[in-house]
C-alpha cells in the first residue's frame, strides 16, 4: 500500500513536471514567434537587431584600431577604459532605445501590439562615436600629419576631380585616399622606418608641427568635461555626418560600405551627446574623477 502511494506520488510529480515544461516551451516558442511576442518584437530588428552584435564585433576591431593608430590613447590604463566602456556599450544602448521607445506614448502602444515604430531616434553609429572622440586632442597634437592628410583629402576628393569624367574622378579619388592615409602614416610613424628617409627631409614642417601641451591639455579637458564635452562632440557629429555621407565619398567603390548614412542632425547631436556622457560616466565609476568644466 505504501508502494502503491508512493508510486502515485512520483507519477503526479512527473505529470506536473511534464506539463510544466510543455506550458514553457508553449510560451516560449511564443514569445520567439516572429508575428507575436513582446520580447520578439524587441530583438527582430524593431528595438535591438542582431545586427547591433555584428556592430559591436567589427566596430569594435576599426575604435580600438584607429584609437591607437592615430594616438587617441595615452596609456595602458585609458585603454582599459575604453574597453570597459565598449563591453557596455550594447547594454547601454539597448536600454537607452527600449526606454525612450517605451516613454513615448505612439510608440509603446505599437510596442505592445507587436509591431515596430517607424521612427530612428538614436544612431549606435554616434553613440559610439563618443567613446573615440574623447581622445581627438591626443591624436591632435602632432598635428602636422592631419594637415598633410586633409590636404590631400581636399585636393583628391572635391577639387581635382570636377573637370574629369566620372570614371576618372573616381579613381583620383580612391587614389587620394590611400595617398592621404599613407601621408598621414607615414608624417607620423616614418622616423621609426630604416628604410625611408626622416620624414623631416621629405615633408618639411608638415611632419614635424604640432601642438603645445598647454593647449592640448585644454583641448583634452574640454572634450572630456561633463558639461561642454557632450556639446563639442555633437557638434563635431553634425558636421562629419555632413562631411563623410557626400557623393565625393559615398561613390567611390569599397569605401561607401565603411561610411555612415546621412541621419537628422537632431538623431546626430542626441546620440553622440549621449555615448560622450555615457563614456565619461565610465571613466567616473573607474577612476573616480571627473571634469565638469575645463
Amino acid at each position: 500500500m505504501i508502494l502503491k502511494a508512493f508510486n502515485e506520488r512520483v507519477d503526479s510529480l512527473f505529470e506536473l513536471r511534464t506539463n510544466l515544461r510543455a506550458a514553457a516551451l508553449d510560451l516560449f516558442s511564443q514569445e520567439f514567434s516572429y508575428s507575436t511576442g513582446y520580447f520578439a518584437t524587441i530583438l527582430n530588428g524593431c528595438l535591438f537587431a542582431p545586427s547591433l552584435l555584428t556592430f559591436w564585433f567589427v566596430n569594435g576591431l576599426i575604435d580600438f584600431s584607429t584609437a591607437i593608430t592615430i594616438g587617441a590613447v595615452a596609456t595602458p590604463a585609458g585603454l582599459q577604459i575604453r574597453l570597459l566602456a565598449y563591453v557596455l556599450l550594447i547594454p547601454t544602448f539597448f536600454l537607452l532605445r527600449v526606454g525612450i521607445h517605451l516613454l513615448h506614448p505612439t510608440h509603446r502602444r505599437q510596442i505592445l501590439t507587436g509591431s515596430c515604430p517607424n521612427a530612428r531616434l538614436l544612431s549606435l553609429d554616434w553613440f559610439s562615436m563618443g567613446i573615440l572622440a574623447t581622445g581627438l586632442p591626443l591624436a591632435l597634437q602632432d598635428f602636422g600629419p592631419w594637415l598633410g592628410m586633409n590636404i590631400a583629402f581636399l585636393l583628391g576628393l572635391f577639387v581635382l576631380p570636377r573637370p574629369l569624367s566620372a570614371r576618372r574622378a573616381r579613381l583620383v579619388r580612391l587614389t587620394a585616399v590611400v595617398l592621404g592615409v599613407a601621408l598621414f602614416l607615414y608624417a607620423k610613424y616614418g622616423q621609426a622606418m630604416i628604410v625611408l628617409p626622416p620624414p623631416q627631409v621629405v615633408l618639411g614642417p608638415i611632419a614635424t608641427f604640432a601642438l603645445g601641451d598647454r593647449a592640448t591639455e585644454w583641448l583634452l579637458r574640454l572634450v572630456n568635461s561633463l558639461l561642454f564635452g557632450p556639446l563639442v562632440v555633437g557638434t563635431f557629429g553634425v558636421f562629419m555626418n555632413h562631411v563623410l555621407t557626400r557623393p565625393e565619398l559615398t561613390e567611390i567603390p569599397l569605401l561607401h560600405h565603411t561610411l555612415p548614412r546621412r541621419d537628422p542632425n537632431s538623431v546626430v547631436v542626441t546620440s553622440a551627446a549621449l555615448g560622450t556622457m555615457f563614456y565619461l560616466l565610465v571613466v567616473l565609476a573607474a577612476t573616480g574623477h571627473a571634469v565638469l568644466v575645463p
